[in-house]
């Protein structure tokens, strides 16, 4: 089965560029040609409200500050927008706060900006303050960010307006009303006299991740009669050469504008592979400045005296970012290496397999792969297959759907009737935490049949994959992650050239393994190897197909696991001669 096998150099994926092709002058904005365009549509329209999902750190909401200023207000002279206010007090008449229309920039309220990010969301900071003078009348007026941008754009986080639902309120009442009204900061202070509401017209911008803006709908319902919507794509493309030069020329443009160094295409290349391992696609990778960023400041510590951005400074980053995460991961490895928690990783056991999952813990901000053992034992019954983790309410529905289908492909292959002629048992051992998703059930068939067949399978080689009643594998998430926790528990106890994994034939787009593992693959001391269907992943394991296969001749050692299957039943429903009155269709596939 050697072409099922998957060579070192498709391990981690790369460009297909050269540098000459990369455009440097590409920056974020290019990136996002849905976004510009809702932009221009909204400011084009007399719509005062723009929901944008997209990241709400300061610096991002300043980077769309600055797009807006650079190509819609950059040769736009600020307008003399706004009033003017003036306390007045007459002897012994009342007090009375007048306003006019601004007619000179000395006017204390009007527009100083045509777009601002909010910071914070402090009600004197948006609003501006009323300001009384001790056992006085006297009133002073303080502009807050609104009134600034009187004629403007605000760009406001929604996780921070979430925070603060009455400064919402109020921001909601000005933009129906394009009126601004004063309210006391202090409810139970004496307001001397009227103050007039002045004319605001402002244009809002919320910035928030799809969940924060999903809330915000939650409680504000008519959200999207209010609002025009548009996407910041938080993911490029890079499936032509032309995306690739354009992501490159991205790269190259950030690392020189925000940190004035450069970064080689050989950088490029370990920064998208790192990112692949975040987006688990190969033609689908981040954008976001502020990962970005991150990234390469971490590599520039490395060897902060030099001008250039390399590969190697990346991989230095990488390994340190692991160091200093890792102690969970480790703790788990070192469990499994003093056999607390039981991992074989030779020889061979029937009715044992090596599953894989992927270990998040709160408070963490990264996840690991693990190897989890699953066994399974059947007996002559009313074909009923118990999951324990399910009964025991350690699983989740996910995971209990992928059981079913197991055996509903089972059943569909083996062609057995709709009531099962064994019971089963299936358990992952010694998981003591609740697990989900049906990335175990290719394993949870194989450990089946093996039990049924009564055949041993090799404990190394781990499986991973999603099958449906057709037998068909599909894609699961965390490839890369539990590769690389099976490779570390054999590379510790010593690789002997045997040991692998099984995946999917459609996850190889998301794999971007670590240097260790393709380093182990070129030598032939690990290996990967990729199926489509159950059938394929069988015969890796087993060494025999699943049916019988046209063309081909059968002998006892290799008999297909149907055949054996179906004499192991027959075998124990003859030790229990009533068996043979409840299922008279067995004597049909005597031999």
């Amino acid at each position: 089965m050697d072409l099922l096998k998957l060579d070192w150099q498709s391990l981690a994926p790369t460009f297909a560029i050269q540098a000459e092709q990369i455009n440097h002058t590409i920056d974020f904005w290019d990136l996002q040609p849905r976004a510009t365009a809702a932009i221009k549509h909204w400011l084009a329209q007399d719509r005062h409200l723009l929901v944008l999902k997209g990241e709400e750190q300061f610096s991002d909401l300043q980077r769309l500050e600055r797009y807006l200023l650079q190509h819609y207000f950059a040769d736009q002279p600020l307008a003399i927008n706004g009033v003017h206010y003036q306390f007045q007090q007459h002897n012994n008449e009342f007090p009375i706060m007048e306003m006019r229309t601004a007619t000179s920039v000395q006017d204390n309220f009007i527009q100083r900006d045509w777009v601002k990010s909010a910071d914070y969301l402090d009600p004197q900071h948006l609003f501006g303050q009323v300001l009384q003078l001790t056992n006085s009348d006297k009133l002073h007026l303080v502009p807050g960010l609104v009134h600034q941008l009187n004629g403007g754009i605000l760009i406001v986080s929604i996780a921070q307006l979430l925070a603060q639902f009455d400064v919402w309120l109020r921001l909601l009442s000005l933009l129906q009303q394009q009126q601004f009204h004063w309210h006391l900061d202090n409810i139970l202070q004496r307001q001397p006299c009227v103050i007039p509401s002045m004319p605001l017209k402002l244009k809002l911008i919320l910035v928030g991740s799809r969940e924060n803006i999903a809330e915000l709908e939650a409680i504000q319902p008519d959200l999207y009669q209010l609002a025009d919507y548009a996407e910041l794509a938080a993911y490029s493309e890079v499936a032509s050469e032309q995306q690739q030069a354009q992501w490159a020329g991205y790269i190259q443009h950030l690392a020189k504008s925000e940190l004035q160094r450069d970064i080689d295409l050989s950088g490029i290349n370990r920064l998208y592979q790192w990112l692949v391992r975040d987006s688990e696609d190969r033609q689908l990778i981040s954008n976001s400045p502020s990962q970005i960023l991150r990234i390469l400041q971490g590599a520039m510590i490395t060897q902060p005296e030099s001008k250039l951005i390399t590969a190697a400074m990346i991989e230095d980053c990488y390994r340190q970012q692991c160091y200093q995460q890792d102690l969970l991961q480790q703790r788990s490895y070192q469990s499994v290496l003093a056999e607390q928690i039981y991992i074989a990783t030779d020889g061979e056991e029937i009715g044992q397999i090596n599953g894989l999952s992927v270990i998040e813990y709160p408070g963490v901000p990264y996840a690991f792969g693990e190897p989890s053992r699953i066994s399974c034992l059947v007996q002559i019954g009313e074909g009923e297959i118990v999951d324990v983790d399910r009964k025991n309410e350690l699983a989740g529905n996910i995971h209990s759907k992928g059981m079913m289908i197991a055996q509903s492909c089972l059943s569909n292959i083996l062609q057995l009737p709709s009531q099962l002629p064994f019971s089963a048992s299936l358990v992952f051992e010694q998981s003591y935490t609740e697990i989900d998703g049906d990335s175990a059930s290719l394993a949870m068939l194989c450990v089946l049949v093996s039990a049924l067949a009564e055949l041993p399978l090799p404990q190394n080689i781990a499986i991973t994959g999603a099958i449906d009643q057709f037998g068909l594998v599909h894609a699961v998430g965390g490839v890369n992650e539990k590769i690389e926790g099976f490779f570390a528990i054999c590379q510790q106890r010593g690789l002997t050239g045997k040991q692998g994994v099984i995946i999917p034939t459609v996850v190889c787009a998301q794999l971007s393994l670590n240097q260790a593992v393709i380093e182990a693959v070129k030598a032939g001391t690990f290996h990967l190897w990729i199926v489509e269907d159950a059938t394929q992943a069988l015969q890796i394991l087993l060494q025999r197909d699943l049916v019988e296969m046209p063309d081909t001749e059968y002998h006892e050692a290799n008999r297909p696991l149907n055949q054996l299957i179906m004499q192991n039943i027959e075998q124990k429903a003859e030790a229990k001669p009533l068996l043979n009155r409840w299922f008279p269709w067995l004597n049909s596939h005597k031999k």
